[in-house]
């Protein structure tokens, strides 16, 4: 099949494509998309080229830059690479050069277009760096450089990161008094807070205590918020928010965020989380209106810790286990510790210690777990839902095999990471801008 397709702009003819589609389907659908880029490239080349003529003459130290001729700049963008030509000028008072197009037409400093940037950063989230240049060729035949992308996911990821920050150390600077909450977006009337916190590997050593002679990479963690309900169709809606600063400051941005989904509206306000000292120190600051509810699953393994401990076969650790976790669903977490208290009367020294150690962790926590309630009232007993989206977040793209990360690259990652799993990716890009 032969094709030829000329293109005209305003009545202009600017260039002009020929091919000849040949093969099975799959080469033909191929080809196709080959002559659809030698088109946008013309197509994007008048385009950039008309946008660059029509950038406004600057002005430096109080003066007007003189114009110093036309310099030809090479942009990769999604049709591939064009040539664009636009003006530099030169300050005669400072003798700065600018070239004021690159703004509008480059991601940054970067020699590539924004559509393009966008791409490779979305890819990026859920790619190993290994394989990324060879998927941005495969799949829409534009090649750039390792160091490049890591450089475009930094300065993407990290504005994201700034502008995250920002909000929330301009809302940490107001008297709590004088503070104004967001307007909600959402109204449910059953809300759910959650936060949780992971672990992934940085690129920073410390000596091994194993082996002195040795270095072993640090492990640190990455805290993830999580605030969700359901519509009137009983569909699940989230919205997730990360952070690696203070579980005080990071409790400010988890509640700002409850409120922009009706947190301070919802009839009914839970708190679930597992066993984390810092997470209920967040609930009791920033949620103590709301049910706190300990991970059913968390709890139950410590049930299970204790009845492998207490019994040398399978068998009767099942059976017992079995009994003490009926206990808490039937009676929560006081009819758990009486139970175990009537327990400890009839076994060895050995065995009371184990369940003293039980009874120690439960009996804190009888007001998180009273799951007979929370039954009543249909609320969901475990936190599936954070350590999920805390794997979604940071485990699927931070902690693959050999994977190490510098602070900066580990935020701005999970920043973009959390504008895509919130559904706000195209959003987040239509307002971002990057520094020249």
């Amino acid at each position: 099949m032969r094709v030829e397709i000329t293109v005209r702009i305003e009545g202009r003819e600017v260039g002009k494509v020929e091919e000849t589609l040949t093969g099975a389907a799959a080469e033909f659908e191929e080809q196709t998309l080959r002559v659809q880029q030698r088109v946008g490239r013309i197509v994007l080349e008048n385009g950039f080229n008309d946008i660059a003529h029509r950038t406004d003459h600057p002005e430096c130290c109080g003066h007007s830059m003189q114009n110093r001729g036309v310099r030809c700049l090479t942009i990769q963008t999604v049709a591939g690479e064009v040539v664009i030509e636009r003006n530099r000028y030169l300050c005669p008072k400072c003798g700065r050069y600018a070239t004021p197009a690159d703004a509008s037409l480059c991601f940054g400093k970067h020699r590539i277009s924004q559509p393009l940037a966008k791409r490779i950063c979305q890819l990026a989230t859920v790619e190993h760096w290994t394989r990324l240049e060879q998927m941005l060729a495969d799949q829409h035949g534009v090649h750039v450089g390792h160091d490049e992308m890591l450089e475009l996911v930094h300065e993407a990821g990290g504005e994201a990161e700034r502008q995250r920050r920002s909000e929330t150390d301009a809302f940490q600077a107001v008297p709590a008094d004088q503070r104004i909450w967001p307007e909600p977006e959402q109204t449910p009337s059953r809300l759910y807070v959650s936060c949780d916190g992971i672990m992934y590997c940085t690129s920073q050593s410390e000596p091994d205590p194993q082996h002195p002679k040795r270095r072993r990479l640090i492990w640190q963690q990455m805290k993830v918020g999580c605030v969700y309900w359901q519509d009137a169709k009983e569909n699940w809606h989230k919205r997730i928010i990360w952070g690696r600063e203070s579980p005080e400051e990071f409790g400010a941005a988890l509640f700002r965020l409850a409120c922009r989904y009706g947190y301070r509206q919802a009839k009914e306000k839970i708190f679930a989380a597992d066993g984390g000292d810092w997470c209920w120190d967040i609930q009791s600051r920033y949620f103590p209106d709301a049910t706190g509810i300990l991970d059913w699953y968390h709890a139950s393994e410590h049930v299970w810790e204790a009845a492998r401990a207490l019994h040398p076969t399978s068998d009767a650790a099942s059976d017992w286990a079995n009994q003490a976790l009926k206990q808490m669903r039937l009676r929560g977490g006081k009819g758990l510790t009486e139970w175990l208290r009537s327990e400890a009367v009839q076994v060895s020294p050995r065995k009371r210690k184990i369940l003293m150690k039980l009874i120690n962790y439960i009996e804190p926590r009888q007001w998180q777990t009273e799951y007979p309630r929370y039954r009543v009232h249909q609320w969901q007993i475990g936190s599936g839902m954070i350590e999920s989206n805390a794997k979604q977040l940071v485990g699927v793209r931070l902690k693959g095999p050999g994977m190490h990360w510098t602070e900066k690259g580990a935020l701005a990652m999970t920043a973009l990471r959390a504008h895509d799993l919130n559904g706000n990716w195209h959003s987040f890009w239509k307002t971002l801008t990057i520094a020249v």
